[in-house]
């Protein structure tokens, strides 16, 4: 009797196959194992974590003072921002310790300007801003200055045309006034949003029909007496 009621074999697979899948299956969320450092510096060497790690020069004593002119502008600049780039050149820290790729330390410090009576802007920068350190264990970074100068643009839209200049420390050094063309056609936007340009040091840079709708920015730098 216990034979007839047997079920064929091929049966007995499917409705074992039909009731598992209708079963709630248990589900388990990947774990995320935390990244551990190899040694007590790896931290460090973490390129999202470097300007946690530079320190600024509490007091700073190589200033220069750098006086901004606008001339024949197409219109206001209600927004403006300067700011003073640092590297330590021949120091490095890690990025990828598998490939074997290091990075140089690099910090962007944004300066304090004023605007004077005359419509001019005038900001101060230091040369020995940053500190010197050894920041990774392999002797002290010692930071020069890349480049320093101010930027503009119509109201801040994020649309507008922003109009970048430019010191280089050999520049800034020099204490030479360092003039600067733009083409107003990009003021307060051009065709593409959020566009940037650097200006030209020579009008004979831009096409001949441009020449004569042109506006300038005048950087004029000068060393503070300590």
């Amino acid at each position: 009797m216990l034979f007839k009621h047997r079920l064929p074999l091929a049966l007995c697979l499917s409705l074992t196959l039909w009731a598992a899948g209708c079963q709630p299956q248990p589900t388990t969320e990947p774990t995320m194992t935390p990244d551990v450092p190899s040694s007590p510096g790896a931290g460090k060497n973490d390129k999202s974590a470097q300007q946690h790690l530079y320190r600024l020069n509490p007091t700073p004593r190589q200033g220069y003072e750098i006086v901004l002119t606008i001339q024949d502008a197409p219109g206001p600049f209600k927004k403006m921002g300067w700011s003073a780039l640092y590297q330590a050149k021949g120091c490095n820290y890690v990025v990828n310790e598998f490939a074997g790729v290091r990075g140089e330390p690099k910090h962007t410090v944004k300066l304090p300007f004023t605007e004077r009576p005359d419509g001019s802007y005038a900001a101060t920068v230091y040369l020995d801003a940053m500190l010197d350190e050894d920041y990774y264990g392999n002797g002290v970074c010692r930071w020069t200055l890349t480049s320093v100068g101010p930027w503009v643009m119509a109201t801040g839209s994020p649309a507008e045309t922003l109009f970048d200049t430019d010191l280089s420390s050999e520049q800034l050094l020099a204490e030479q006034p360092v003039q600067l063309f733009y083409w107003k056609g990009y003021y307060p936007q051009s065709k593409v949003d959020g566009f940037k340009t650097w200006g030209n040091s020579k009008r004979e840079k831009f096409a001949l029909e441009a020449r004569d709708n042109l506006f300038s920015m005048t950087l004029m730098p000068k060393k503070v007496q300590p």
